[in-house]
C-alpha cells in the first residue's frame, strides 16, 4: 500500500484527473496520497474525521500546501469535481461452499483472516500481530459493497460511473478482479 509500486500509479492516476483543477481526499490522514500529489503540483484538500492523524500530516514536509478540514465526509461539503475510490471486491467465489473464513495473511509476524457474513454483506478482518515480543489482536468490522451497488448509490446522489479500472494503473475490470478504481461525476 506504500511502496512505490502501488503509491506512484494511484497519484498518476490522480494527478491526471485532477488536470488544472484541484483533488479532494476523504481520509487524508497523513498524507500518503495528498503529499505527492501536492509535490506536483495539484492543489489538495483533504477531510478526516481524526485531529491526530491531521496532526502527523502537518509534520510533514510540503504539508503547508495542503488544506484540511476536520469533520466527517457526510456532513462536510466541498463543490465539485469527480469522486473516486479504489475498493477491494470480496474473495466469496474462493471460499468452498459453507466457509466463512479466509486467510489472507500468514507470516512470521502477522496472520490476516478474513471472516465473511455473506448474507449481510459483512467482513470482520482479524490482525494478530508481533509487537514487542507479545501477541496483540485487532479485529476491524466493515461492510462490503459491489459495484453495482456503488453505482446505485452514486446514481442515487446524481452521479453518473465515468470510468472503472481493475487498478491505478488502468487495468481492465474483469469478473476475477479483486479490486477497482472507480470514478463518479456529477453532470454539470
Amino acid at each position: 500500500m506504500f511502496e512505490p509500486a502501488t503509491l506512484d500509479p494511484a497519484v498518476d492516476f490522480l494527478e491526471e484527473l485532477a488536470g488544472d483543477g484541484a483533488a479532494l481526499e476523504l481520509g487524508i490522514g497523513t498524507g500518503r496520497i495528498a503529499l505527492p500529489l501536492a509535490a506536483r503540483g495539484v492543489r489538495v484538500h483533504g477531510i478526516d474525521l481524526s485531529e491526530a492523524m491531521v496532526a502527523k500530516l502537518r509534520e510533514k514536509p510540503g504539508a503547508d500546501h495542503i488544506e484540511t478540514t476536520i469533520g466527517d465526509f457526510a456532513t462536510t461539503r466541498v463543490p465539485g469535481g469527480c469522486f473516486v475510490i479504489e475498493v477491494g471486491v470480496p474473495v466469496l467465489r474462493t471460499l468452498p461452499p459453507g466457509e466463512r473464513f479466509h486467510v489472507f495473511d500468514f507470516s512470521a509476524e502477522h496472520i490476516g483472516i478474513d471472516e465473511y457474513d455473506v448474507a449481510n454483506q459483512g467482513l470482520i478482518s482479524h490482525h494478530l500481530s508481533l509487537r514487542d515480543g507479545s501477541w496483540e489482536l485487532r479485529s476491524l468490522p466493515f461492510r462490503y459493497v459491489w459495484p453495482a451497488e456503488l453505482d446505485l448509490m452514486a446514481r442515487l446522489a446524481g452521479m453518473a460511473l465515468r470510468e472503472r479500472w481493475s487498478g491505478w494503473s488502468r487495468e481492465p475490470f474483469t469478473s476475477e478482479s479483486t479490486k477497482h478504481v472507480s470514478v463518479w461525476e456529477k453532470p454539470a
